[in-house]
């Protein structure tokens, strides 16, 4: 008896995932001859071999889905040879069954059982249930390596959206730029000869320049997230708030708003990530008010859940006008708007980069609001120390 069977080639299914692979390890040829007839209906990959040692040679160049392994052999027993076996990287979750002919006493599944084994069966083999437990491996192994392929085809593709977005958003801004600039001279330059209808089209033209400048930018800080490493700093995240609000200086004054902080920590996080998030949230709240009253947006936080598995939750408060439950998951997702621009300018990316962000960073964020009633953001940083 040949010391093991060759394998067929890595036929592979629609999703490019390769056949399922069986190691039967047994030192009787009329074991593996009728072990291998048994199992060569399911329609995997068979290797056959008569030793652990000759075993253990193999899957260091091979990946199986399932062993089947038998205790009694000579030099080196099936239990010293699945030991060795789980010191492999690639066969520390590949399903070990025992069979066996002559240990049937309780310590000896005991002991297959603390090795990792899956099953011990004994022999003589009902082929009915053999063949139904290992079909069930080779369904769960050929599952999980359609999702590993299916995971790695959408990585792959994501990363090739982003890229596409960066580089055309790039691209993008000298030809916008230009176009926002000469419709500035071309109003400038010949205000005495046009028209009011003809000034309005020019003015039209700068102001629809300046949204898609806005849109390009927000694009490139949406697709720039997750392309490089987030460095984790030591934020003091009152002095980014504080250092953000010049900036909201003049919508605050025209809408009379009041803007508070109150707890902000110093935290280890990425000070990028606090600026971004602290920045939408905030200009998001004094943007979506309606006029009927001050506008009022508090930002405080703190901290929650304990020793390892502590957080620190930061809550962005608003009184404006609230958005419906129906849309709360709605709003995060990238160019989602719920208002036109002509209501609220936006370019709908703002809420999706804060999220892709936190989530990046290990946290999370979320929404409670109603119509009319305000809206409270949250999101949450994994409390990392100082």
């Amino acid at each position: 008896m040949s010391a093991m069977n060759s394998l067929r080639g890595d036929a592979q299914d629609g999703l490019g995932v390769a056949k399922p692979k069986i190691l039967i390890v047994d030192d009787r040829w009329e074991n593996l001859l009728a072990t291998e007839a048994l199992l060569k209906p399911l329609g995997a990959d068979i290797a056959t071999v008569d030793s652990g040692e000759k075993a253990l040679d193999l899957v260091l160049k091979e990946d199986f889905a399932i062993v089947l392994l038998d205790v009694q052999m000579p030099v080196m027993d099936g239990f010293e040879t699945a030991r060795l076996m789980k010191t492999r990287p690639s066969m520390q979750n590949v399903p070990i069954i025992f069979v066996t002919a002559i240990s049937k006493e309780d310590h000896f599944a005991t002991e297959a059982a603390e090795i990792g084994a899956v099953d011990y069966i004994f022999k003589p083999i009902n082929s009915d249930i053999l063949k139904s437990k290992v079909k069930v491996y080779l369904d769960l192994y050929t599952q999980r390596q359609q999702i590993l392929q299916l995971n790695a085809h959408l990585r792959q593709s994501n990363e090739e959206l982003e890229r596409f977005a960066y580089v055309c958003s790039h691209d993008m801004q000298e030809p916008v730029r230009m176009m926002n600039a000469y419709a500035g001279l071309l109003a400038e330059g010949v205000a005495g000869q046009l028209d009011e209808t003809a000034l309005g089209y020019a003015e039209y033209i700068r102001d629809n320049a300046v949204r898609v400048q806005t849109m390009i930018r927000d694009i490139l800080n949406f697709s720039r997230i997750g392309r490089e490493e987030v460095k984790l700093e030591t934020v003091d995240c009152q002095k980014v708030f504080d250092g953000l609000m010049p900036d909201f200086a003049d919508i605050v004054a025209e809408k009379q708003a009041r803007v508070t902080a109150a707890g902000l920590p110093v935290i280890r996080t990425s000070p990028t990530l606090m600026r971004v998030l602290l920045q939408n949230l905030v200009g998001n709240a004094l943007k979506f008010q309606d006029g009927s009253r001050m506008p009022e947006i508090s930002v405080s936080a703190r901290k929650e859940g304990k020793a390892e598995r502590a957080f620190w939750r930061f809550d962005v408060a608003d009184n404006g006008i609230g958005i419906d439950p129906v849309f709360h998951e709605r709003i995060f997702q990238v160019f989602q708007r719920l208002h036109s621009f002509d209501d609220y300018i936006g370019t709908g990316i703002g809420l999706s980069t804060c999220r892709k962000f936190v989530r990046l960073c290990g946290g999370d964020i979320s929404l409670r609001s109603k119509p009319g009633e305000g809206s409270v953001f949250s999101f949450t940083l994994p409390d990392k120390g100082v």
